[in-house]
């Protein structure tokens, strides 16, 4: 703590308001280091001061992931049964109102409060994103649209520093309010309920798949070079059938009489019952914790010497695993969907969802090596360009991993694509709660290098049980076929 005699202008000293000593050399020999950062304000031995330790942040933090992991559990199931219109609507008015009321917060208890709800309204994008993804698209472009979803701004950092960090919160809400406005005039119900009409079963089955792909061969590889033909098939939409109007594709729920509690518990059940799920919620998990060291790291280490970040060059250490993720998930979304197509014709023309893993050995590389690089950097103090580099090596093998993981599991089981999410995302909080308790005393301990090449390995070692999934995931799937469909016929997601 830093006594407030510190900061008390020299003798004679006669300084403008707002000029202030930010860095004492001559404290130095005091503290044994080359320079000294000086805090403003100048913190206070009063516990009751409104200001926020970083113990508090990491506690606030781990209320919010709390949130995270059980706002899932709770709006998935309504989303099921009532439509994804209204929770898509209720989730954003919910972080409209709180990120406003955030930017006028005065106290630590409504700080903790109003990150327990941006959590719950926030765990929306962990399943819900998912869901509508696969209402809307085909197996070939889903790859595709989740690398769209995982796109995320990084202004916060330099609007802190030149408006205040409650500006920040101001233009999230704003942010929020336009994308309500956008829900609520543009955003059409994506739950559908399938009529069945009487067409065999067997219809499907009976067609000579194999032997008709093998003498198309050279027709179908022409075909995948160029994906746009490959979508295109003789489907004729029946002009029978009135398109239902404007006002009621914008109708605020869609429900469905199946029962709603089922859909509360189903979630675990799915999470241990598909290894397949567990297996991509475990990458998925880890991601994350990885990210929360890493950013954690970066708003602790860059403010020291010899960086002494500003809040504005801190928050553009993000830029490098952003650039990382951007190409991430071009590589596990774009690249992924168009190689499903390439092995699929090598396939004789089928396409398993395992394919979508095929690519993942350079992202796994990155992944370990530029935690590894960006930890012994930091703690080397080298030049900041470096640990840039690694956390963009990082960044895309997170982006690449978790683009492939979570479109496999949307491939593999899309008729319960809620229930799988909902699994996934509450993996993947529960995973990260208690990560921002830890990372002090183990950063502490064993200091910045072995920590990163620790979380380098483990990371190489979660990333290797994907091998299990391409080996024997297809046995797997054939094996739990039947528990599937059973779940799948109790309610579609």
């Amino acid at each position: 703590m830093v006594d407030s005699e510190i900061q008390a202008p020299l003798p004679g000293d006669a300084h403008p308001p707002g000029t202030f000593l930010l860095i004492r050399d001559d404290e130095a020999e005091v503290s044994g280091r080359d320079r000294v950062v000086m805090l403003s304000p100048v913190p206070s031995k009063d516990p009751n001061e409104p200001l926020v330790s970083y113990t508090q942040l990491n506690q606030v933090m781990s209320v919010m992931f709390v949130g995270l992991a059980m706002g899932c559990v709770f709006f998935i199931p309504l989303a099921k049964k009532y439509g994804r219109r209204p929770i898509y609507l209720v989730s954003t008015a919910l972080m409209l109102v709180t990120s406003f009321w955030t930017s006028e917060l005065k106290s630590l208890t409504e700080l903790y409060i109003a990150n327990l709800l941006q959590g719950l309204a926030g765990a929306t994008n962990e399943a819900i994103v998912q869901i509508t993804i696969a209402d809307l698209f085909f197996v070939h472009h889903r790859g595709s649209m989740n690398a769209l979803a995982s796109f995320t701004p990084m202004a916060a950092g330099t609007q802190a520093t030149t408006e205040g960090w409650r500006w920040s919160y101001r233009t999230l809400g704003i942010c929020n309010a336009i994308l309500f406005l956008l829900f609520i005039v543009l955003y059409e119900e994506t739950k559908y309920s399938t009529v069945i009409e009487g067409i065999r079963t067997g219809s499907i089955d009976e067609t000579p798949a194999v032997d008709g792909l093998k003498d198309d061969s050279k027709s179908t590889m022409k075909a995948a070079d160029q994906p746009e033909t490959v979508s295109a098939s003789n489907h004729e939409i029946d002009s029978t059938i009135p398109m239902q109007t404007w006002r009621h594709r914008l109708r605020l729920s869609s429900y469905t009489p199946e029962p709603i509690w089922p859909y509360f518990y189903r979630p675990f059940q799915v999470l241990l019952t598909f290894p397949a799920v567990l297996c991509c919620g475990l990458q998925y998990a880890c991601g994350v914790v990885w990210l929360t060291i890493l950013s954690n790291v970066i708003s602790r280490v860059f403010p020291m010497p010899p960086y002494h970040f500003t809040p504005a060059q801190i928050g553009y250490m993000s830029l490098g695993p952003f650039v990382g993720n951007l190409i991430g998930s071009f590589y596990g979304g774009f690249l992924g969907d168009w190689s499903i197509l390439f092995f699929s014709r090598r396939n004789q023309g089928y396409y398993e969802p395992e394919m979508r893993l095929y690519i993942l050995h350079l992202p796994a590389l990155a992944l370990c090596g530029g935690l590894i690089m960006f930890g012994v950097t930091v703690d080397r103090g080298m030049h900041w360009i470096l640990p840039s580099v690694g956390g963009a090596l990082f960044g895309f093998g997170l982006g690449s991993i978790g683009d492939a993981c979570l479109t496999l599991v949307i491939d593999s089981y899309v008729d319960i694509t809620g229930d799988a999410f909902t699994g996934i995302a509450f993996l993947r909080n529960a995973f990260s709660i208690g990560i921002p308790f830890a990372i002090t005393p183990w950063m502490e301990t064993n200091g910045l290098t072995k920590m990163f090449i620790a979380c380098g390995f483990m990371s190489l070692g979660v990333t290797m049980t994907l091998v299990g999934m391409v080996v024997y995931g297809k046995r797997i799937r054939r094996k739990t076929a039947r528990r599937y469909r059973e779940m799948a016929a109790k309610g579609r997601a």
